[in-house]
């Protein structure tokens, strides 16, 4: 679905949702949806997800999101998001996340922005170290 101000996809499933404007799902699927603005999700899901505003999810879900703005999720679980705002996650699971700021009520983070960056961090000095090792001479 291609077009400027999306409303509400309700009820339904759409393979990529794109628009300018907000996007609001309500009990829908979308294997992708790219917001200009904010995007609210309720009772839905998407495998992609990327907004340049804020994301609002209440008993939502996603793979892999990329927000702009400010995050609240409610009851919800993503794979990895990372947000350039402040993060709320209430009674939720996250596998990576990455923000500056995040408030975290009966949740779980596997890993969080400081671990992510260790993590990232320990794995280049690995791939380094084994580079030099198996160099062909």
């Amino acid at each position: 679905m291609d077009d400027n101000n999306v409303e509400e996809i309700a009820e339904g499933f759409v393979p990529i949702v794109r628009a300018e404007g907000d996007i609001t799902l309500r009990e829908s699927g979308a294997m992708a949806v790219v917001a200009g603005g904010n995007v609210s999700m309720s009772e839905s899901g998407s495998g992609m997800f990327i907004a340049g505003g804020d994301a609002t999810l209440s008993e939502a879900g996603a793979g892999n999101m990329l927000i702009g703005g400010n995050v609240s999720i409610d009851n919800g679980a993503m794979g990895n998001l990372v947000a350039g705002g402040e993060v709320s996650v209430v009674q939720s699971r996250v596998g990576v996340l990455l923000t500056p700021s995040a408030k975290l009520e009966n949740s779980e983070v596997i890993l969080g922005t400081q671990q992510a960056v260790a993590l990232g961090v320990v794995a280049g000095l690995m791939m380094f170290l084994l580079s030099r090792l198996f160099r062909r001479r």
